[in-house]
C-alpha cells in the first residue's frame, strides 16, 4: 500500500480509509469486503428467482476487480448487497472483517457511510451545486470527515486537484465535460476516506480517451489502499483491472487472463455493441478539457 507524499505537501494517503481494518499486511490482510456462500433470491407469488447462487467472493485492499456478465446475470444485485444496499437471503457477509449480514438499517446505514464510496454510470451530480459542493455533500451527513465545515471544504478541494479539477473547482455540472463530471464522481465517492468504491459502469457513458483517464485514476486510488469493484460490459475496464470475476446465471468465476472477454470494445475503431451516442462523452458541446466546440472555456 503506497504511503507516498506529494512534493505540494498534502496528506499522505489521502484517499485511504482511515480504521486498521482495512491496512494491508501482505497475503494475510484481512478482505475489505467478503461473501461467504451468499444467495440472493426475489420470490414472487408464482415463482423464485435466484439473482445470486451460493457466491464466494473477496476484495484484498487496493485491489481492483472488474465483473462482468451478459445482462441480467446477477452484477447488479451483486453490487448492492456488496453496498449494503440489498441483504443476502443466505450466506453471511463481511466488511472490514465485520459480520455486517444481520446489522440492522441504521447500522448498515451507518457502516456504508463510513466504509464504501458509490461512482454510478449517469454521475448523479446535484446540477444546482458546484463541483466543491458536490464532493462535500456526504460529509454533510453523520459518519461524515470530521471537522468543520472548513475542513470538508478544504478536503473536497483536494481530492477535485488530485483528479486534475482543481481549475473546476467552483463550476457547476453544465459547465462540465462527462469526463469530468466522472471525475467529481470520484472525488464525491472518496471524500469520507472509504475502503471500497464500488463502481457502475464507470465507463458506460464515456469515449474511449476519457474512459481510460477515468480508469487511470481508479488505479491510482487504488495504489493508494482503497480498493475498487467496478460492474461493466466495457472490455477497457478488465484492462485496468487486476482480475476479472464473471457472473453467469448467478453463479461467480474467476475469469483467466487469457480467456476471450465478449465484451464491448472500440480498440479497433468500430462501435461497440452499444450505440455510438451512448458514449459521448457530453451532450452539452462541451469536451474533456473544458472547452466547448469553438474552443471558449465554459
Amino acid at each position: 500500500m503506497s504511503d507516498r507524499r506529494r512534493e505540494d505537501g498534502p496528506e499522505p494517503s489521502a484517499y485511504r480509509a482511515t480504521t486498521d481494518a482495512a491496512s494491508d499486511e501482505g497475503d494475510g490482510a484481512t478482505a475489505v469486503v467478503e461473501l461467504r456462500g451468499v444467495t440472493k433470491e426475489y420470490r414472487s407469488a408464482s415463482e423464485t428467482v435466484v439473482a445470486l447462487d451460493d457466491v464466494d467472493f473477496a476484495v484484498r485492499p487496493g485491489e481492483f476487480v472488474a465483473v462482468v456478465g451478459p445482462s441480467g446475470s446477477g452484477k447488479s444485485t451483486m453490487l448492492n448487497v456488496l453496498g449494503l444496499l440489498d441483504v443476502p437471503t443466505h450466506g453471511e457477509q463481511y466488511l472490514q472483517g465485520r459480520d455486517v449480514t444481520d446489522l440492522t438499517d441504521a447500522d448498515q446505514t451507518d457502516a456504508r457511510k463510513r466504509a464504501i464510496g458509490f461512482v454510478f454510470q449517469d454521475f448523479h451530480l446535484i446540477p444546482t451545486l458546484t463541483a466543491t459542493e458536490n464532493v462535500e455533500l456526504p460529509t454533510l451527513f453523520d459518519g461524515g470527515v470530521a471537522g468543520s465545515d472548513e475542513d470538508a471544504t478544504a478536503r473536497a478541494r483536494d481530492l477535485l486537484s488530485r483528479v486534475g479539477l482543481g481549475d473546476r473547482l467552483d463550476h457547476d455540472p453544465t459547465q462540465l465535460s462527462g469526463g469530468q463530471k466522472q471525475r467529481v464522481a470520484i472525488a464525491r465517492a472518496l471524500v469520507n476516506r472509504p475502503a471500497l468504491v464500488l463502481a457502475d459502469e464507470p465507463t458506460g457513458n464515456l469515449d474511449r480517451e476519457t474512459g481510460t483517464t477515468i480508469l487511470e485514476e481508479f488505479r491510482r486510488i487504488c495504489d493508494d489502499g482503497v480498493s475498487v469493484v467496478a460492474v461493466t460490459h466495457d472490455d477497457l475496464v478488465t484492462r485496468f483491472a487486476d482480475r476479472t470475476v464473471e457472473l453467469v446465471d448467478g453463479v461467480v468465476r474467476e475469469r483467466e487472463a487469457s480467456e476471450p472477454s465478449g465484451l464491448a470494445t472500440s480498440a479497433d475503431g468500430g462501435e461497440d455493441e452499444t450505440d455510438a451516442g451512448d458514449h459521448e462523452d457530453s451532450h452539452d458541446g462541451t469536451t474533456d478539457d473544458g472547452t466547448d466546440d469553438h474552443g471558449d472555456r465554459p
